[in-house]
C-alpha cells in the first residue's frame, strides 16, 4: 500500500475498513481524529487498487489511555474523554455495522488479554480498562444501545458532524 496525502471525505474510504476503524475509535474512547482533515489518520491506497483504507494513530486523547492532560474538544460538548462518542459519518442503514460488531465480539478475548496478560501494566489501570471495555461490549451487544450510539452523526441537533477548531482551513 502507499500513503494517500489528498484529503477525502470519509465516505470515499473503503467502507468495511472505515467502519472497523471508527468502531475501534469508539471502543477506546477516541474522538481526536478526522478522515477528512487527516487528523491522526493516514490513508493507505492498496496496491491492488480500490478505495483508500483509513489507518488510525495517536491515541493519547483516548479515554482508555487515560492521559492526565487529555480533554475532549470543546465543540463536542462532552464532559470527559472517558465518555464515548461515535465520530463516523451518518449511515441510515445500520445493518452495515453487524459484521463489524461480530468481528469485535470474535476478538473480545484477545483484546482483554492484551491487558490481563501484560505484567508491565499497573493493576489499577488494568481493572479500569477492563471496566471500560465491559461498557463497550455491553453497548455493542444491546441492539438499541449500539444503534443509538452509531446513529449519533445523523442527529441534526447533536455534535456528530461538528468540525473541531483548528482542523478546518479558513
Amino acid at each position: 500500500a502507499t500513503e494517500v496525502e489528498t484529503k477525502i471525505r470519509p465516505q470515499q474510504t473503503e467502507p468495511g475498513s472505515f467502519l472497523t476503524m471508527s468502531v475501534f475509535q469508539y471502543m477506546v474512547g477516541n474522538t481526536d481524529w478526522s478522515v477528512e482533515y487527516l487528523q491522526n489518520i493516514k490513508l493507505m491506497s492498496p496496491e491492488s487498487g480500490g478505495a483508500p483504507v483509513p489507518v488510525a494513530y495517536d491515541f493519547d486523547h483516548a479515554g482508555m489511555v487515560g492521559a492526565p492532560y487529555a480533554r475532549p474538544a470543546e465543540e463536542l460538548e462532552m464532559s470527559s474523554n472517558r465518555e464515548r462518542r461515535y465520530r463516523g459519518y451518518c449511515i441510515k442503514d445500520l445493518s452495515v455495522f453487524n459484521p463489524v460488531i461480530d468481528h469485535f465480539n470474535r476478538v473480545k478475548d484477545d483484546i482483554y488479554k492484551l491487558y490481563t496478560d501484560c505484567k508491565l501494566l499497573d493493576e489499577k489501570y488494568i481493572k479500569s480498562t477492563i471496566r471500560y471495555l465491559d461498557e463497550f461490549y455491553s453497548t455493542i451487544n444491546n441492539v438499541k444501545d449500539w444503534q443509538k450510539a452509531f446513529s449519533y452523526p445523523c442527529d441534526k441537533n447533536g455534535t456528530g458532524n461538528v468540525i473541531i477548531k483548528g482542523l478546518k482551513e479558513e
